[in-house]
């Protein structure tokens, strides 16, 4: 016994709509197609650096202590998709007090969201200082979200000459987006000194 196929107008309307809804779910999968993340570079103001960010970012300046030395320390930020991505970098004056800076920031980074590292591997930022113990890439599972929800966070800690850096891509719950926050990682770009 042959069926017949229904060509109606309503089945082929339906039949759009699922090829339409699979098409944006296959586009959402891709990073790049995801309207809620914009991709761009940036050049931070007083670094001599580049990198990605999702949204476009904004600055600002306040002074903090880094190692035991106070420092001006500049951020660079922007919300896209739930998620933080921020740029912190600060002068700390000379190289001899990176090591101190560095390990401040790596305690801060754990100390802010009561996390600890889930994952951990020396940084691999081209034309950074090479060799300090706290130039670190690392995966953060905190809990300090209202609610009791957990919060993940990628960090990368790397320096050049007397400047200290921490990337950080951040947020709570289900809005953590592992793809996000590696392609904002591998996008750093310090110039060659």
């Amino acid at each position: 016994m042959a069926t017949m196929q229904d060509s109606s107008p309503d089945r082929r309307a339906r039949r759009g709509r699922t090829r339409t809804v699979v098409a944006l779910l296959g586009c959402a999968a891709l990073l790049g197609c995801s309207p809620a993340l914009n991709w761009r570079e940036a050049h931070p103001k007083g670094v001599d650096l580049m990198l990605n960010f999702p949204c476009r970012p904004e600055q600002l300046t306040q002074q903090v202590v880094l190692g035991g030395h106070p420092a001006s320390m500049r951020m660079t930020g922007c919300v896209a998709a739930g998620m933080t991505f921020a740029l912190a970098s600060a002068d700390v004056g000379s190289a001899q007090r990176v090591p101190q800076a560095l390990a401040t920031l790596r305690a801060s980074a754990l100390a802010n969201v009561h996390g600890r590292a889930s994952a951990l591997r020396p940084s691999a930022v081209p034309h950074a200082t090479a060799g300090l113990a706290d130039a670190v890439e690392m995966d953060v599972a905190g809990s300090t979200a209202p609610g009791g929800k957990p919060v993940h966070e990628h960090v990368v800690l790397f320096a050049q000459g007397s400047h200290v850096y921490q990337a950080t891509a951040l947020a709570v719950g289900d809005d953590y987006r592992d793809d996000a926050a590696a392609t904002f990682a591998a996008s750093i770009r310090l110039s060659a000194r």
